[in-house]
């Protein structure tokens, strides 16, 4: 209990809310144990950097020309590998970095920080520079990277770029956007998540973006405008035009196969509550999937994969250096490799696995993407971005019929945990920064 106080506040509040969350769960009887299943992993070397760091690696990707060179992006910078994770060199990037992506031919890479902004390498990570024209925004939340332009998420809006050197807005500027997908090349459509909270609608789809089409809301995606933590869009098989989407957030998964108009939850394996903030589509196969989520640092989260297209979940996260994921990517092997990035509560260290998934299903036959990258003219005072437009999603309140105290105490505890999740994802940079140089 002493040591307890002796913590900051914040990091109290940290504790308080994973006791809150396990308290409320067992008491619902609704805890599940991690159960171990298919999925080799392999611990990937760990970086040279010293444990009292706390080093978070919030995601590794893979290059797709030459998948033997990784990249990190971690809150001590950019790191990357030559030899398939066995060992770890710095790069110049050293500012909190929040994504990494490569681009689909593999020839640049790109690094979104919090505070400065792109990063572009053509020379997979050895040398740097920085690709902020065009950026209102220096707080790069996530990239996406298709045949005909590269999208931003940032604190304020998504941007975009046809050669990831100028971009230019495109809406959705009064919220933080920490997952984008894009769904279609020509036009460009893009699919986005906001992680704010308060927000009557937190998932965005844009058909023709750039232009005066806007946004719309998609509620059915993300019910009751529930933080966003992971969108993704799957390959399209040949004959197809609609990409799978994957939605995850605060409250779960959520599967569309017509670009969006409709949802349907997913059922994760074993009845798994975490927060889903990680999703990778096998590039060769639309049916085979990976998600993976946390409980905000408390234990509890885990990894799981369908080979159906989400008909049915299964663990997947044997050898797993631990169960708190925070990012995943697939790359185009044989076997297809599986790489993930995960927290680890008790030491507060951040890692990372490779999986060779031998028991995946094979290659499909892919629809081939075309088109022309989209053309960026930056403006010194650029045009403002439509504003999206949203559908004010009611959401049913439950009667507030008198069911005991016990859910009445479960109820409240979910809601602190929540709150405190939620808060400490946000915080987590601070103790970075606390760290030692």
């Amino acid at each position: 209990m002493v040591a307890f106080r002796k913590l900051p506040l914040w990091r109290r509040g940290t504790a308080l809310g994973s006791i809150c969350l396990a308290v409320a769960l067992a008491v619902s009887a609704l805890l599940v144990g991690a159960a171990a299943g298919a999925g080799p992993w392999t611990p990937l070397q760990r970086l040279p950097i010293a444990a009292s760091q706390h080093v978070t690696v919030w995601k590794v990707v893979g290059n797709p020309s030459a998948p033997q060179d990784l990249a990190a992006a971690t809150s001590r910078g950019v790191w990357v590998s030559s030899d398939d994770g066995q060992s770890w060199s710095s790069t110049s990037v050293t500012q909190f970095t929040w994504t990494v992506a490569f681009a689909n031919s593999g020839a640049d890479l790109y690094a979104g920080t919090d505070r400065a902004g792109v990063y572009r390498s053509a020379d997979g990570g050895q040398s740097w520079k920085q690709a902020n024209t065009g950026l209102r925004n220096l707080d790069i939340r996530a990239i996406a990277t298709g045949p005909t332009a590269i999208v931003l998420g940032t604190q304020k809006g998504v941007y975009v770029s046809g050669d990831g050197r100028a971009w230019e807005q495109a809406g959705l500027l009064t919220l933080s956007i920490g997952s984008v997908a894009i769904v279609a090349d020509t036009p460009l459509g893009v699919v986005a998540g906001s992680d704010q909270l308060a927000q009557q609608d937190n998932l965005f789809r844009s058909l023709s973006v750039g232009t005066a089409a806007g946004w719309q809301a998609l509620p059915g995606g993300d019910p009751g405008g529930s933080p966003v933590f992971a969108v993704a869009a799957g390959p399209v098989i040949k004959g197809g035009t609609i990409p799978p989407l994957l939605v995850g957030n605060l409250k779960g998964l959520y599967l569309s196969s017509d670009g969006g108009d409709t949802w349907q939850a997913q059922n994760l394996a074993g009845g798994a509550l975490w927060s889903v903030n990680a999703i990778a589509f096998d590039p060769d196969n639309p049916a085979v999937i990976y998600v993976g989520g946390d409980n905000g640092g408390s234990s509890g989260g885990g990894l799981q994969r369908t080979v159906n297209g989400g008909g049915a979940w299964g663990a997947f996260q044997q050898g797993l250096p631990s169960q708190e994921v925070t990012g995943l990517s697939a790359l185009s092997t044989s076997p297809l490799t599986v790489l993930a990035s995960v927290w680890n509560p008790l030491s507060r260290r951040g890692g990372s696995a490779r999986d060779l998934d031998t028991t995946a299903p094979g290659p499909v036959v892919l629809s081939s993407s075309s088109g022309t990258p989209i053309s960026v003219a930056v403006s010194p005072t650029p045009t403002p971005s439509p504003t999206p437009h949203r559908h004010h999603h009611a959401v049913a309140k439950r009667s507030s019929i008198p069911l005991g105290v016990t859910v009445v105490v479960v109820v409240v505890l979910i809601l602190v945990a929540i709150s405190l999740t939620l808060y400490r994802r946000r915080r987590r940079r601070r103790l970075d920064a606390e760290a030692p140089p």
